[in-house]
């Protein structure tokens, strides 16, 4: 088979896309379709787009060129069988989970999860009667107790965020075979870069595509992936209705024709094209901002200031060796680190001049932040010590800057 023949490697996928039609006037970028309307050539061409018998948009709650030509590619450099493109990542989290629960049902779910994840468990979806049943990913038989008749999935971080422990998938992907249970991974720190599913064993992937994606932090965005694991008229205890007749699709098309349209929480046109833009440099970006990371974690863990750092690059994190096997061999580009008390986290914090105080990560700058008093500032000291953020830790998400300058700020900032 020549090299032609093969399918092209990641970050070609990243760059071109699959083969389409030219785009219009021999554009090298897709178009930016802002038009919320669609016309059609008869009543009849409406009722077959309509039904989703041939091809084409009605409305762009619906779905919309530009942000097609998003999806396509993102889904295909994951390597999934589909996608819905959402308007942020909270957005494709909910579309997500209300595609597959209702009042009544319960989820396990990882209890190492970004704050706003967390809260969405613990309160929105317990006040729609549905039930969190929160384990450990890293000690999977602690899920296992949990399950009930109604459990109908399994829900962590691929890292957890802002713990940065790393799930025992091989095990979750066995519990969730033995109980027929779909797993969920939100990959949102992997990107489609380091997201190999092959390895991860996830029936649906959300992406909060705000971050990485665009590269500056410029877009809000989200992103569903169904990875094709799974046939979906055949899931035990899953809701389709009529869905059910589309086959391996229809968790996708119960997402986007009845949740989206009746929640409503489309991506924009102008949004889809500039998180396109950024796919294609994702690459680079994250191959930088991944070493930088591990530069980063490696000199705070010499430095004394410093009392422990959580990164899978470093060999003694616990979960070193499962997350080089996972993650295309390389660790991601955010770490956290404790010091002595929440008095000296801040002022490090204060003392950074290059690095900013920024509640985002992915960015193409370096940013830090005090996960305790801000991303779970509504949660009890003892709640977040439970989740695995102390009131010592500091998250920092590495940028694309060059190490030494980095560093340096780092280690003036400690030296205060």
């Amino acid at each position: 088979m020549t090299r032609q023949a093969e399918r092209p490697h990641l970050d070609t996928l990243l760059v071109h896309g699959a083969p389409t039609e030219p785009h219009t006037a021999g554009s090298t970028l897709p178009p930016v379709v802002h038009s919320v309307g669609y016309a059609h050539g008869s009543a009849e061409d409406m009722e077959a787009v309509f039904l989703q018998q041939q091809p084409g948009f009605v409305y762009s709650r619906l779905g919309n060129p530009t942000v097609q030509a998003l999806e396509e590619r993102f889904v295909l450099a994951c390597g999934g069988r589909g996608g819905l493109a959402a308007a942020s990542g909270m957005s494709a989290i909910t579309l997500a989970l209300l595609g597959l629960l209702r009042s009544g049902d319960a989820v396990l779910v990882s209890r190492y999860l970004f704050g706003g994840t967390h809260s969405l468990f613990d309160t929105t979806l317990r006040d729609l009667g549905i039930t969190p049943l929160f384990f450990d990913p890293c000690n999977v038989a602690t899920a296992r107790r949990l399950l009930t008749p109604n459990t109908r999935a399994v829900f962590v971080e691929a890292i957890a965020n802002p713990a940065i422990l790393v799930p025992d998938f091989p095990a979750l992907r066995g519990l969730c075979d033995e109980a027929a249970l779909p797993l969920i991974v939100d990959a949102t720190l992997l990107t489609p870069s380091l997201f190999d599913n092959a390895m991860l064993g996830a029936d649906l992937a959300v992406f909060s595509t705000s971050k990485f994606i665009a590269g500056p932090a410029s877009a809000l965005g989200g992103m569903v992936v169904d990875t094709g694991r799974l046939d979906w008229s055949t899931c035990r205890g899953v809701d389709l209705g009529d869905y059910r007749r589309q086959g391996p699709q229809a968790l996708l098309a119960k997402l986007r024709r009845q949740l989206m349209i009746g929640v409503g929480p489309s991506m924009s046109p102008s949004v889809a094209f500039m998180q396109l833009l950024g796919l294609e440099t994702l690459g680079l970006r994250l191959e930088r901002q991944c070493a930088n990371a591990q530069a980063i974690a490696e000199c705070l863990a010499a430095h004394p200031a410093v009392a422990q750092v959580q990164y899978p690059g470093l060999p003694e994190h616990p979960h070193h060796g499962r997350a080089r096997e996972l993650f295309r061999g390389q660790f991601g580009s955010v770490l956290s680190f404790t010091m002595e008390s929440r008095a000296a986290a801040f002022r490090f914090l204060n003392r950074l001049a290059l690095v900013q105080r920024v509640v985002n990560l992915g960015d193409t700058k370096t940013l830090a932040i005090h996960p305790a008093s801000t991303i779970y500032s509504s949660l009890f000291p003892g709640q977040r010590e439970e989740l695995g953020v102390p009131e010592t830790m500091v998250r920092v998400s590495a940028g694309i800057e060059h190490a030494g300058d980095i560093l340096a700020d780092l280690r003036q900032a400690l030296a205060g």
